[in-house]
């Protein structure tokens, strides 16, 4: 009805009174005037019983797009008159009713990586007069996003061989021939483009030939940046294939994985997102035999005293990093961005 359309009812009813000096004439006047007040406090106890559930996928890729549904039900939601949803301010893109429930859908791109704050969802309606206005907020959540891969897998390889200092094996996945070696393991693609030749690196499983470090960086350049690297230079290892060790810190403490499959390293990815924090290498359990590449966005991090990573520092001109700012970095990787 709207508040305009009511003042001129007030104003109907107020003539009646005047006019008509009858019991009937002044019921009809009351009735007119006081109906919209019931609707308006049962509009007041619908509120706290309304339930807003937002949903959205579990995790995504970083420049996908995600779709964000958030759910409206209650008692009498049928009540609700012009119902209106936002999110973070943002206005709904589409919307459905079925069996009471009100679905209101909004589009996100994923522009970063990590954990993703979605925003706060409310919703905001009338009484069925149009009258009065009623507003009610859920809590925020949150998305995990997922780095992309980027670069390509040879040039990753080539540069964490070079950066990690690592003289134990030629190449990644493949090890010098030696007499006695196995003739139906030689890797021949690693062959072709070296002198020597190469067999596929038989290396027990649980052998740690290599590290990965990260840390979680609260700027989100700087983490795109990193969780691009990190799960790109695991990819690359896995393509050869050769295992590695993850290690990354929580509040809990430090954490180290070894990787030895593409889901292994979908899912430490997933508990990095999800749990990792900064300064990954101050208190760690490493070896410090075994080469490891460490990505921050710290140009000083600390370190263990017993470590000697390569730093692989997302800030520019970090004195203490074998590779310094997104350029280099992803220089190394081959490309992207």
């Amino acid at each position: 009805m709207g508040r305009l359309y009511y003042l001129i009812v007030l104003f109907i009813a107020f003539l009646i009174m005047v006019l008509y000096d009858l019991q009937g004439a002044f019921l009809l006047s009351l009735v007119m005037i006081l109906t919209p007040l019931p609707l308006y406090f049962l509009e007041r106890k619908l509120a706290p019983k309304l339930i807003l559930t937002l949903s959205a996928p579990k995790s995504v890729r970083r420049g996908e797009n995600l779709e964000v549904a958030l759910t409206v039900k209650g008692p009498f939601s049928f009540l609700l008159a012009s119902p209106d949803a936002s999110l973070n301010g943002i206005p709904y893109e589409t919307y459905e009713e079925e069996n009471g429930k009100l679905t209101f859908y909004f589009e996100k791109e994923a522009l970063h990586c990590g954990r993703v704050d979605l925003g706060k969802p409310s919703i905001s309606w009338t009484d069925p007069f149009g009258l009065f206005h009623f507003h009610k907020e859920a809590a925020p959540s949150d998305c995990l996003v997922f780095p992309k891969q980027v670069g390509n897998a040879g040039s990753i390889l080539e540069s964490l061989r070079r950066l990690s200092a690592s003289d134990e094996v030629e190449y990644f996945g493949a090890t010098e021939y030696n007499p006695g070696d196995n003739p139906h393991l030689i890797n021949w693609k690693i062959t072709a483009r070296k002198e020597d030749v190469f067999v596929r690196d038989s290396y027990p499983a649980e052998s740690e030939k290599f590290v990965l470090a990260a840390d979680y960086e609260e700027n989100e350049e700087y983490r795109d940046i990193i969780g691009d690297a990190l799960y790109s230079a695991g990819l690359a290892l896995l393509s050869v294939p050769s295992s590695f060790r993850f290690a990354f810190t929580t509040k809990a403490g430090p954490v180290s994985q070894m990787i030895r499959t593409r889901d292994d390293w979908e899912e430490a990815i997933r508990g990095f997102l999800e749990a990792g924090q900064a300064q990954a290498l101050r208190e760690s359990p490493l070896s410090p035999y075994v080469p490891i590449v460490y990505l921050t966005g710290d140009p000083d991090p600390p370190v263990s005293p017993v470590l000697h990573p390569a730093i692989w520092c997302v800030a520019p001109d970090a004195p203490r990093a074998m590779l310094s700012g997104k350029g280099e970095i992803y220089e190394a990787l081959g490309g992207g961005k």
